[in-house]
């Protein structure tokens, strides 16, 4: 196959590559990345350890209901199976923005399917806090490389918030794309946990010297799996959220409960497994 070939070609050229140019990021992307209300998106009949994945109809109906919810941009986490059809189910569903996420680094399937659908694509994740334990820093930027090579288009990665203070993950990405849960920090109280995210919101703009955009990518609360996880505390958590002026991703579309190393792993959905809407959707 003619992709497969460009692929392996590019995977071959970047392994003698190792530094990443910024790129310049369109006005277009960065208005999305500021403007548009993102979700991150695992779906629904899902389970990576078991390998079950959802049927395009169950991510169809997955997209229109987040849509249906005011929802217009959508982060992904990987592209293997049938999570590769994610991008152009979105956009066809109505979605302005997506940012494809590639979880395995190193796959030729997860890579060739995120260029299968460029098209569809905003911008591109690779990766998932998995900096120096599922790869290293090389492998990444090699990657990285890649993927602007391959499609043009801007790449970023994600770690926790705490790694982007050293300079070398911040300038990583085309955008600065961090993980932050006040939550798994022992904060509690929604207005408590926001000024939290607010003060490292400044950390960031404070070390950002090349201007790059900062948008948080996951920002959520948990329901269950705490004495303080509830429905009516994420409401609260969110609300508070939507009042600072701090661009996020609401984080996550649908409870996974496959997830289980915390507690509250599985819990942090806006919506339940069968799609029923957590007490923060309904007021919307």
């Amino acid at each position: 196959m003619v992709i497969k070939k460009i692929v392996l070609g590019f995977f071959l050229f970047s392994s003698i590559t190792t530094s990443i140019a910024l790129s310049e990021i369109s006005e277009e992307f960065r208005g999305k990345l500021t403007n548009l209300k993102w979700v991150a998106f695992a779906p629904t009949n899902f389970n990576p350890e078991k390998e079950i994945y959802p049927s395009e109809d169950s991510l169809r109906k997955d997209l229109q209901l987040l849509f249906q919810y005011g929802f217009n941009g959508v982060v992904t986490y990987g592209a293997n199976a049938t999570l590769a059809k994610i991008p152009q189910l979105a956009k066809e569903t109505g979605f302005s923005g997506v940012i494809m996420g590639i979880w395995d680094i190193e796959s030729k399937d997860e890579m060739e399917n995120a260029l299968l659908a460029r098209n569809y694509v905003d911008g591109y994740c690779l990766g998932n806090e998995g900096l120096n334990s599922r790869y290293n820093a090389d492998s990444l930027k090699k990657a990285i490389a890649t993927m602007k090579d391959l499609t043009g288009l801007p790449v970023t990665t994600t770690e926790q918030i705490f790694d982007y203070y050293n300079d070398n993950v911040l300038v990583i990405g085309d955008w600065i794309f961090p993980n932050i849960h006040p939550f798994l920090c022992s904060i509690r109280g929604a207005k408590k946990c926001v000024t939290w995210i607010e003060r490292n919101y400044a950390i960031l703009k404070k070390h950002n010297k090349d201007g790059r955009p900062i948008l948080f990518k996951e920002v959520g609360f948990p329901t269950s799996g705490d004495n303080q996880a509830s429905e009516i505390n994420q409401r609260d958590f969110f609300l508070e959220s939507e009042k600072a002026n701090i661009p996020f991703v609401y984080f996550e579309a649908f409870d996974q409960p496959w997830k289980n190393n915390l507690p509250v792993e599985p819990h942090w959905g806006l919506f339940k497994q069968n799609r029923k809407p957590k007490k923060f959707m309904l007021i919307k």
